[in-house]
C-alpha cells in the first residue's frame, strides 16, 4: 500500500458496474495510489475491524463511532469541476467515501465494501419540497438494489446545503419528506481535462442543480478544481488528527507522571480527618503525612 499524503498521481483502476475494467488516471493532489482491494487492509486496520459479511466478502467496520452513526454525515459538500465532492474530517475518509460502497448489516451496522474506482462521493440523491437528501450507493452488481432504500437517505434543508454537516443537523427516516422528493440517481462517467492534460474518463457526481442550491442559500459556489478539493480535504484531516494525537500524547504523559501529593493517615491521637486531639497542634501536619 502506498499511503502517502503528499502530491502524487492517483491511479484509479476503475471497476465498471457490469464487471469489466478500464484504466482512468485522474491526477489529484495529496492523495494515494490504490490498485487492489488488499491495499486498503493496513491503513484502515487502526481505525476499525475487517469482517466477513455474507456475499460482500471482506468488509471494513469503523471503530469509535456512535451506535446511531451513518456514513456521509460528518463533513461538507464542496462544489468542484467533478460535481459535489464529500470532504470529511474522519481519518479514513480518503478511502471509504471515495472508493467502494457502504451497506447496512442488521448485526454489524454500517460496513464498507472495498472497490478500487475513485469518485467525488458514491451517493444517490433526492430533492424536492425544500430538502436535499443523499444515501450511499449499494455495491455494484446488486441488480435487486440499484437504488438505496428510502430509510437510508439523510436530508437537510436546501437553504443549508453546502454548510458543514453533522449527525445532529440531518433528518433521517422521515417518510413525509421522502414522499415529496424526486430521485436524481448517482454518478456518471464523463471526459474531463485537468491542468492542461489530455481528456480522460472520470466519475462525476452531479447531484442537486447548482442554480437551485445558489438560489436557496443565497451563496455563489465557484467550482473548486478537484485536485485542490482533495488536497484541502486531506490537509485538513491531517491537521485535525495531528492535533488530536498531540493532545492524546500530552494527556498520556501527564497521566504517567507519579502523583507525589501527600496523603494523611490515621495515627494514635488523630481522628480520620487528620485533626490532632492533643495540645501539640502546631506539629500535626508534618507528623501526619505519608507518601503513596
Amino acid at each position: 500500500m502506498k499511503a502517502v499524503f503528499n502530491p502524487c498521481v492517483l491511479g484509479i483502476l476503475a471497476t465498471l458496474s457490469f464487471g469489466s475494467y478500464v484504466r482512468a488516471d485522474l491526477e489529484v493532489n495529496a492523495s494515494v495510489q490504490i490498485h487492489t482491494k488488499a491495499e486498503f487492509e493496513a491503513p484502515l486496520a487502526p481505525h476499525g475491524t475487517w469482517v466477513e459479511v455474507g456475499s460482500f466478502g471482506r468488509c471494513w467496520r469503523p471503530a469509535h463511532v456512535a451506535v446511531e452513526w451513518r456514513p456521509y454525515c460528518s463533513g461538507e459538500w464542496v462544489w468542484t469541476d467533478c460535481g459535489w465532492y464529500w470532504s470529511s474530517d474522519e481519518p479514513w475518509a480518503w478511502a471509504c467515501y471515495h472508493y467502494g460502497s457502504w451497506v447496512y448489516d442488521p448485526a454489524l451496522g454500517w460496513v464498507w465494501v472495498p472497490q478500487v474506482e475513485w469518485a467525488p462521493a458514491w451517493v444517490s440523491w433526492r430533492v424536492g419540497d425544500g430538502y436535499i437528501g443523499w444515501a450511499p450507493l449499494p455495491p455494484p452488481g446488486l441488480i435487486f438494489a440499484r437504488h438505496p432504500g428510502p430509510d437510508l437517505f439523510v436530508f437537510v434543508g436546501t437553504a443549508s446545503f453546502g454548510s458543514p454537516v453533522r449527525p445532529s443537523s440531518v433528518i433521517i427516516k422521515n417518510s413525509a419528506i421522502v414522499s415529496h422528493m424526486t430521485e436524481l440517481g448517482g454518478l456518471t462517467r464523463e471526459s474531463r481535462a485537468f491542468g492542461g492534460s489530455a481528456s480522460q474518463k472520470v466519475m462525476v457526481n452531479h447531484g442537486p442543480a447548482l442554480e437551485v442550491v445558489q438560489k436557496a442559500t443565497g451563496r455563489t459556489f465557484s467550482a473548486v478544481p478537484i485536485q485542490e478539493a482533495v488536497r484541502r480535504g486531506v490537509a485538513r484531516t491531517q491537521t485535525i488528527h495531528q492535533a488530536a494525537n498531540s493532545r492524546n500524547t500530552k494527556d498520556k504523559r501527564e497521566a504517567d507522571v507519579p502523583d507525589n501529593r501527600s496523603e494523611r493517615h490515621d495515627s494514635p491521637g488523630r481522628d480520620s480527618l487528620g485533626s490532632s486531639f492533643g495540645s501539640d497542634r502546631a506539629g500535626h501536619s508534618a507528623s501526619g503525612h505519608g507518601k503513596h
